[in-house]
């Protein structure tokens, strides 16, 4: 009896070590295949190979650890491949990431180190994992979004061109002369002369108007790595020069937001 007991402590010792094993081999290769994915272009692809393969690793040694333990490989085989229709089924929306996950990393929308916006989300894609996206944010803040809502919501990729539109409104009062309005605009314009892409658009607009004001629009291509320099130092400047020019607004409660696009 001593000699059987001996045994399964030997057996659940050697299978606890594969175990421990395999987590730290699985460690170790995606950690490789992410330092791979430095020297290529398609980071975002070695980034979800190493999750997969971390993943794939940890199952494997936990099956070789059940082995060692004595169970009939038959029977583990059947388990997992119960356990895993269970676990699809119970977990759909998983499953759903899973495959929004291969779906981004064959279609690319997106790919490691684009500035993009989903919903709301703005931010720069740092990792692309096997259920979820990473994405950081100007002020350095992670934001992880599942694979499901990357290809199910519109996803405005703005690293596909090398510029970035300024858009920029402002109200004023509707007895405000057309011309001060768009000698403020050029104004503004010429405040970043250095950085707007003179053979793209550029223009000051009037946008709307309503019963008592006006609705001013600032258009203007920067490259993308100056994007948001430029737009909070025109807004700045459209602020110093409304006070200087003596360009009156008008009650928020009048302003009426315009539904066109433009």
């Amino acid at each position: 009896m001593f000699d059987q007991l001996e045994n399964l402590l030997i057996k659940m010792a050697i299978a606890a070590v594969i175990v421990i094993v395999g987590m730290f081999l699985a460690k170790i290769v995606r950690k490789l295949i992410v330092r791979l994915s430095q020297n290529v272009n398609d980071r975002g692809a070695l980034s979800f190979i190493g999750s997969c393969a971390s993943i794939s690793i940890r199952i494997i040694f936990v099956v070789i650890a059940l082995a060692v333990l004595g169970l009939d490989m038959s029977i583990i085989v059947g388990s997992l491949s119960a356990v895993s229709l269970g676990i699809s089924l119970a977990l759909r929306d998983t499953m759903n990431d899973v495959a929004g996950g291969i779906q981004i990393l064959f279609t690319k929308p997106f790919v490691i180190g684009d500035t993009i916006r989903i919903e709301d989300k703005e931010g720069t894609v740092t990792r692309i994992e096997i259920l979820f996206t990473v994405l950081r944010t100007y002020d350095h803040q992670e934001i992880v979004v599942p694979n499901s809502t990357a290809i199910s919501e519109i996803v405005i990729n703005y690293s596909k061109d090398p510029y970035r539109r300024i858009h920029i409104t402002f109200p004023v009062s509707i007895e405000t002369d057309p011309e001060l309005c768009f000698q403020l605009g050029n104004s503004v314009l010429d405040s970043q002369r250095e950085h707007i892409i003179a053979t793209m658009q550029k223009e000051v607009v009037i946008e709307s108007m309503q019963e008592q004001s006006m609705i001013i629009g600032i258009y203007c291509f920067v490259p993308l790595e100056v994007y948001w320099s430029c737009l909070c130092q025109m807004n700045e400047e459209v602020q110093k020069k409304r006070r200087e020019m003596d360009l009156t607004s008008v009650s928020p409660s009048v302003i009426v937001k315009s539904d066109a696009a433009l």
